[in-house]
């Protein structure tokens, strides 16, 4: 006995889920699998957020800071009328044959991805997955001279593939930018913990082992350049110290003229609303604020 399985056309659903045909043609051409590629574990030893690797069946070019729409129908019987936006945390020079996302299980989607992740077997699943995208604006980071990013919580999720973007590009002489600085807030340290194998590689491709730190202070991985201080950020004094560029290392006696300054936020309102406030003295020198697609 031979047993058929029968689908509608793309076209069918399109209408159904009153999305264009032009939508519906990208949906048809990003088609992917979506695999989970690791479990990242909180101090209680829950879950507390998970990376999926979507393997592309044809390369996409994304820039920093840009988002994808997921349509996964088949992780359960609701989900084939819902599409999902996810930031995308890799970055490559040039077009990528699969794309990382970092999800934070709550309720909905994706709770259901963390349960077919932990079903799986060593956590790793497998899921259809079509794309519609790459969405969201990428700024233009080589221009500046330095670039802070703020980040709250999930918020690193946007800020990752800038930060990857940053070292390629120092690396590669193919920027202006002389100093990276990210500000990370965190209520507990289970997501610290959790992205901490990416971090740590970003600063060990980092050739410009440089680094600032002022007050008392616990250091955070084998690096030495990442610290961990137990109290909210005082987001005046740091991003004044930037802003005056009097933390980047000069020729002595050369009459340098200061380059503008880029501040990436994504973060919680209360944040943004302290880092606008201090970048108000700042409008006219060179310094631009900017918020990123995703916040928390």
């Amino acid at each position: 006995m031979v047993t058929l399985f029968a689908t509608g056309h793309m076209s069918f659903y399109a209408d159904i889920m009153s999305i264009s045909r032009h939508t519906c043609l990208q949906i048809h051409r990003g088609s992917a699998w979506m695999v989970s590629e690791k479990l990242l574990m909180g101090s209680n030893e829950q879950p507390f957020c998970t990376y999926f690797r979507v393997v592309l069946t044809r390369p996409m070019r994304i820039d920093a800071g840009q988002y994808i729409n997921l349509w996964m129908p088949s992780v359960t019987w609701w989900s084939w009328a819902q599409v999902h936006p996810f930031m995308v945390t890799s970055w490559s020079h040039s077009a990528q044959e699969a794309l990382d996302i970092l999800i934070q299980p709550r309720r909905g989607l994706s709770h259901e991805l963390l349960k077919h992740a932990r079903a799986a077997p060593q956590g790793s699943a497998s899921l259809r997955a079509f794309i519609i995208g790459p969405h969201g604006r990428s700024e233009n980071v080589d221009r500046y001279e330095s670039v802070v990013l703020v980040a709250s919580g999930f918020g690193i999720a946007a800020a990752i593939s800038y930060l990857k973007k940053l070292v390629y590009s120092y690396n590669t002489s193919a920027s202006r930018t002389r100093r990276v600085h990210l500000v990370w807030e965190v209520e507990t340290l289970d997501i610290a913990i959790a992205v901490q194998a990416t971090l740590n590689s970003l600063l060990e491709d980092d050739v410009l082992k440089k680094r600032y730190i002022i007050g008392d202070e616990m250091k955070f991985g084998n690096h030495g350049r990442a610290v961990v201080y137990n109290r909210h950020a005082k987001y005046d004094q740091i991003l004044r110290a930037e802003m005056s560029g009097e933390l980047i290392e000069r020729l002595p006696g050369a009459q340098e003229e200061k380059g503008e300054s880029l501040v990436l936020v994504a973060a919680s309102s209360l944040v943004r609303d302290q880092v606008r406030l201090v970048l108000q003295d700042y409008v006219h020198r060179k310094a631009k604020m900017a918020v990123l697609e995703y916040q928390p």
